[in-house]
């Protein structure tokens, strides 16, 4: 028996931008048009191991409300949730499950998936997360979403380079990038010496933040090299 892909829609774009705030949303729509979902975001989230976001904490939203934590996306009962009448399926920080339990990209892994998943019967996804790494690699979790006919949504927010030193204003021009930064001095790490995803263990001084093309690469007086080693 064969079956159309789920309709897919990918809520894409740096830190800041809204994406989760809209799969939320989303969220409510669903509810209030009585479509049953389930929600589910990777327990191996970067942001909550290694680099803590501007708004953690602070957001209900950014911590993983209604979803339920899954290791892969393998882990999620679809089957079951299908006979349940569950056709519809949310995920938060979607770019995280493009990785293994060593960080390496999975191969094919988004048509894999949504073959599966259609052939069980799920008929929507909506999904939210980066689409790229601070060092600017593309997720391919979202290269693919576009290659086989999703509909990406792309986010973008307000540059939040502090122009003129800490304590002057942010640039606030158009940024469709996430740059991370030392809040101690709030000198960027150079996008040559950052991995696409970050080891494991805390590094409670590092930020996201998102900046525009202009402050995405600085000269070199403006950017330190990002040691996994310093915590």
């Amino acid at each position: 028996m064969t079956r159309k892909l789920p309709e897919v829609t990918v809520f894409a774009g740096p830190m800041g931008a809204g994406k989760t705030t809209e799969l939320y949303a989303m969220m409510g729509r669903l509810a209030h048009m009585r479509i049953p979902y389930a929600a589910f975001k990777p327990g191996a989230d970067v942001r909550d191991q290694s680099i803590v976001p501007k708004s953690f904490g602070g957001n209900a939203e950014t911590n993983g409300k209604n979803c339920t934590v899954v290791t892969t996306l393998d882990d999620i009962p679809v089957e079951t949730l299908v006979g349940q009448g569950i056709k519809t399926i949310i995920l938060d920080e979607w770019f995280m499950f493009g990785f293994d339990a060593a960080r390496r990209p999975i191969p094919d892994l988004y048509m894999r998936t949504m073959a599966r998943w259609a052939l069980q019967g799920v008929e929507r996804v909506y999904a939210a997360g980066l689409d790229q790494a601070a060092n600017g690699h593309q997720f391919g979790l979202v290269l693919d979403a576009r290659r086989f006919g999703a509909e990406v949504v792309t986010f973008t927010a307000l540059c939040e380079y502090p122009v003129n030193g800490p304590d002057g204003p942010h640039c606030s021009s158009v940024a469709r990038n996430s740059q991370i930064y030392d809040a101690r001095d709030e000198r960027a790490y150079t996008m040559d010496s950052l991995p696409s995803l970050l080891p494991e263990g805390a590094r409670p001084n590092d930020r996201y933040r998102a900046v525009c093309p202009e402050h995405l690469l600085l000269p070199a007086d403006e950017t330190k090299p990002f040691d996994p080693a310093i915590l």
